[in-house]
């Protein structure tokens, strides 16, 4: 196999077996203390108003108006090119091989 040395041995020193008796700790039973009453604090007044900066649109949307224009144009000029392409390569085939019969 590549990447292994049988030459070499390795040994690997386990953990002992714990031989005592498992301690479990035993649960602490909460005291019961009384907490003296205490008025209610009044929550501080924030000095500054929360205002909401978009309004929410209560009506239909304009798709046009909301998607961005990526300027996506029509595939089909690639499509013809290819076409084009690929009939002058058949064209140039069908050529060469008709001037090597005549040789």
């Amino acid at each position: 196999m590549i990447g292994t040395n049988d030459d070499q041995e390795i040994t690997i020193d386990e953990d002992p077996l714990p031989l005592g008796p498992v301690t479990t700790p035993s649960p602490v039973q909460p005291t019961p203390e009384t907490t003296p009453a205490t008025d209610p604090v009044p929550a501080p007044v924030p000095d500054e108003e929360i205002v909401l900066d978009e309004e929410i649109p209560l009506g239909p949307v304009d798709p046009a108006e909301s998607l961005p224009q990526t300027g996506e144009a029509s595939p089909a000029p690639y499509y013809i090119t290819g076409l084009a392409i690929a009939g002058v390569g058949l064209l140039l085939s069908r050529t060469a091989r008709t001037s090597r019969r005549k040789r």
